[in-house]
């Protein structure tokens, strides 16, 4: 634990630049439109293996939409403006800092306590956490831990529940006393286990947690541990059969692990199909692009009755689910009639469809005896940029107007016919003006580049500059062999670009440019002699320095520094960064920032005339921005009004589009409260001191302290109130952090060895 300690000593050691921030904001005003029509969000960031939860983000008494992808932890929240009846969702990013930033692999809201809240239920490494929502209408909704893992009585005593990091549970009143039960498959993953909560049994209300493991084989039935092939109850044998199962938990459940094979991954959706006040099921499986419905036999809950049927191809009355792989549905209300319509989207992190990956079944029926009719498979999707996963973008003016287009690269878009993924480079013109931009979608396929057959098709990413002096940019291709190509722009100056030759890229002796797996080109004129060089951005998390030592018109790369600035964005203790960089420059000097794998932008200075030297890391997260894993920033200045726009990508397949702050301010000295901060000892091994110098106590409310480590984790933040803060080092491990100070006008920053 880290410990503060505050004094009012003062010790004198050495001085530390300070400098303001990028200051960059969402932007939502930017339009985008596709197929003559104006996408409503389309800076969403794009969604891939999503879940989805009802709750009411803004207290309106209307069912909004919290949505949960699993490709990068992401948390989106749509606020819900439609009447009744209505399907009109827009995205408000506002709304999800509310929630909890540690959540993983599957998050589901559900009110367990009956105050009119939804609270979160989420996989924890050996269970299941429940978060409390403690919001109301005037702070919104909040959330704090209430249950670190839930427990379940079983085997004559306590134990933490079982459910598993790739299945979905089905969180639901089982028994319909009002108190919310949980079903998931078990251990052994082939049969469904009914942890009962007990909370109106013992207590005469539903506001609290207590679970027992009521049955090991709720629905008698049993889902092949190869396949998704179901045996239904009466044909099944221990720990299944009549014998064994009775009203109670089968305390020789232990020895069923002698009679049963694993089950690798299964999906749950429990609701009453027919109104009979008995739940049935719909199970998705890892391994199959189908939902099956099971209907329950019962007439009463909890009197352990069978599953009567089979139906492989769930909703039958509509167009069957069919999405490779490992589809998982959702009962949540989409048109504010207030009854529930269903959405089916992947379960899987990789490998299945990654794009019209949301499947929206709306319900003409009843809440209880639904009637799901499809509507559409892009379902939020269609309102976005959403091009598979791995969105990387880039800006180059295609058609020579003097405006940046913008292009957006696929890491890797699912492919129906091979089941694999593919690359492709999303192009969209930019129809807006001089001032005020606009984006135009034209083809998914820019110079139909995945058809060339350049390397393996994977993982596209292009630079681009006139590297023969003819007037018009060419293309440096990176790809995920690690290679590089080269791609001569033979449109002319002032035309449309056509790209439809390539070849390797070789160094200035022949050899091939390398770089290990994938590989992130950008040419900028790092020396400033004139001609472009070549900065490669690493899978390693570090960036490779080619300088070009030939002439403006003839390039020739010559390999300088593998290491270029010491730059390393894989943070502590990783060995993957994908670092994307941006060289920006304001006030005639370089500057850079680098995207990451871990979903924050480094930014780096002190560049000028030091290629050899080391880099200074400024910042680790540029103003805490993280909108997915993998970020990918383009940033340029597209309207000339003295601020950058950055287009920035992630794993999720999607784009946010922000814009800084005015240049004039970034990067500069800024004002004068933190130019005397001292830190002391570094390195160090069991405390450090932060002399905050000459703040005032004024100043000093508006100013903030962090601990950070390399993978950008904050490990403390406080707001001083004394100019002397110490902090006890003893549990932290050894390694390299950042200490962060900031106040409303600047920031300092200095590394901090531990050893």
């Amino acid at each position: 634990m880290l410990k503060l300690i505050i004094g009012s000593l003062c010790i004198i050691t050495t001085f530390q630049t300070t400098f303001a921030q990028f200051g960059f904001e969402y932007n939502t005003e930017t339009q985008v439109i596709k197929d003559d029509i104006t996408q409503k969000f389309p800076w969403a960031g794009g969604m891939d293996y999503c879940q989805f939860s009802n709750i009411d983000l803004n207290f309106d008494g209307v069912n909004d939409l919290f949505v949960f992808d699993r490709t990068c932890n992401k948390i989106l929240t749509f606020v819900q403006n439609g009447g009744p009846g209505e399907n009109d969702f827009q995205y408000a990013p506002e709304y999800e800092s509310d929630f909890p930033d540690n959540l993983h692999d599957w998050a589901l809201l559900v009110d367990y306590n009956c105050d009119g809240l939804m609270d979160i239920f989420s996989y924890n490494i050996g269970g299941t956490s429940l978060y409390k929502n403690v919001g109301n209408v005037i702070d919104g909704n909040s959330f704090e831990i209430e249950v670190e893992l839930l427990q379940t009585y079983i085997y004559d005593g306590y134990a933490y529940m079982y459910l598993s990091s790739q299945d979905i549970p089905a969180l639901v009143d089982v028994d319909g006393d009002g108190d919310i039960d949980i079903l998931g498959f078990g251990v052994l993953g082939t049969a469904v286990e009914y942890h009962k909560n007990l909370s109106v049994e013992t207590y005469g209300v539903c506001d609290s947690i207590l679970y027992e493991t009521k049955n090991i084989c709720w629905g008698r039935f049993r889902e092949d541990s190869g396949s998704n092939d179901i045996e239904l109850w009466d044909t099944l044998d221990y720990p299944c059969d009549e014998e064994s199962l009775g009203l109670e938990f089968a305390r020789n459940y232990g020895r069923a692990t002698d009679h049963q094979d694993r089950h690798s991954g299964s999906t749950l959706l429990a609701l009453d199909m027919d109104d009979s006040g008995v739940l049935d099921l719909v199970l998705g499986d890892i391994s199959y692009k189908n939902l099956t419905l099971l209907m329950n036999t019962g007439e009463e809950v909890n009197t352990n009755s069978g599953m009567g049927s089979v139906d492989p191809a769930f909703p039958s009355s509509s167009i069957a689910v069919d999405m490779p792989i490992f589809p998982a549905g959702y009962h949540v209300d989409v048109n504010n009639d207030n009854i529930r319509d269903l959405i089916v989207s992947p379960n899987a992190k990789i490998a299945s469809v990654n794009k019209e990956s949301v499947w929206l079944y709306e319900n003409e029926g009843a809440d209880t005896e639904p009637d799901f009719q499809h509507r559409t498979e892009n379902f939020l999707q269609s309102e976005m940029i959403d091009i598979g996963t791995g969105a990387l973008p880039i800006f180059f003016d295609h058609n020579g107007d003097g405006l940046l287009d913008l292009l957006v690269s696929s890491q890797g878009e699912y492919n129906p016919i091979s089941g694999g993924q593919i690359s492709r480079i999303s192009y969209y013109e930019n129809t807006g003006t001089e001032t005020e931009p606009e984006f135009t979608f034209i083809t998914e396929d820019y110079q139909d580049l995945s058809t060339m057959g350049i390397g393996a098709t994977l993982f596209f990413y292009p630079a681009f500059g006139d590297l023969d002096n003819d007037g018009d940019e060419d293309m440096i291709l990176g790809e995920y062999t690690g290679y590089c190509y080269y791609l001569e722009n033979t449109g002319g100056a002032g035309n449309p670009a056509i790209f439809n030759t390539f070849i390797t890229l070789n160094d200035a002796t022949g050899s091939p440019v390398f770089s290990g797996t994938y590989a992130y080109p950008n040419l900028t004129d790092l020396d400033r002699d004139g001609d472009l060089d070549l900065v490669i951005g690493r899978r390693t998390g570090k960036l490779q320095y080619l300088e070009n030592t030939g002439s403006i018109s003839d390039y020739a790369f010559t390999n300088t520094n593998p290491n270029l600035g010491d730059v390393n964005v894989s943070g502590e203790g990783f060995i993957e960064g994908h670092a994307i960089p941006q060289f920006i420059e304001i006030g005639g000097e370089y500057h850079l920032i680098v995207g990451s794998k871990l979903g924050f932008l480094y930014y780096y200075d002190n560049i000028e005339d030091n290629l050899t030297g080391e880099f200074n890391l400024v910042d680790m997260h540029i103003d805490y921005i993280n909108i997915g894993t993998y970020a990918a920033p383009a940033i340029a200045n597209l309207n000339g009004d003295d601020r950058f726009e950055m287009v920035l990508g992630n794993r999720r397949g999607g784009v946010g589009f922000f814009e800084s702050a005015p240049i004039s301010v970034v990067g500069i000295a800024a004002h004068d409260n933190l130019v005397d901060v001292k830190i002391y000892p570094n390195p160090t091994k069991q405390a450090v001191t932060m002399d905050l110098g000459s703040l005032t106590y004024a100043q000093l409310k508006s100013t903030s302290i962090e601990l950070i480590d390399l993978s950008g984790r904050s490990l403390l933040r406080v707001k001083p109130n004394s100019n002397l803060v110490s902090v006890d080092l003893n549990n932290v491990a050894k390694g390299t952090y950042l200490v962060k100070i900031t106040d409303q006008n600047s920031i300092f920053t200095e590394k901090l060895i531990v050893y």
